[in-house]
């Protein structure tokens, strides 16, 4: 009998530690940008990050730091000057 509650204890203290481990990662389960802007914002631009489509996320997300303030805004990937920036950033980071 103190066999099995050991063993008991021993899984329920490993599911603990396994629960807490996967929170401290940070790891956000769902897509980052609920509203998207298409219009022409680019030399108000910082930074741009490039997501693509996980396991959390079936969109490309493209985000979008501003010099000024530094708000993050998620950009429309369909929009023909995001497409452009794209392409950009995709051509700087080939060898």
């Amino acid at each position: 009998m103190n066999c099995k509650i050991f063993t008991v204890s021993i899984i329920v203290f490993l599911a603990f530690l396994v629960i807490c481990e996967g929170m401290s990662l940070g790891v956000d389960q769902r897509c980052r940008c609920i509203k998207t802007e298409s219009r022409r914002i680019g030399k108000h631009i910082e930074t741009v990050e490039l997501f693509p489509p996980s396991s959390h996320c079936k969109d490309t997300e493209i985000i979008a730091t501003l010099k000024r303030t530094g708000q993050e805004l998620c950009l429309d990937p369909a929009a023909p000057w995001v497409k452009k920036v794209i392409e950009k950033i995709i051509a700087n980071k080939a060898p």
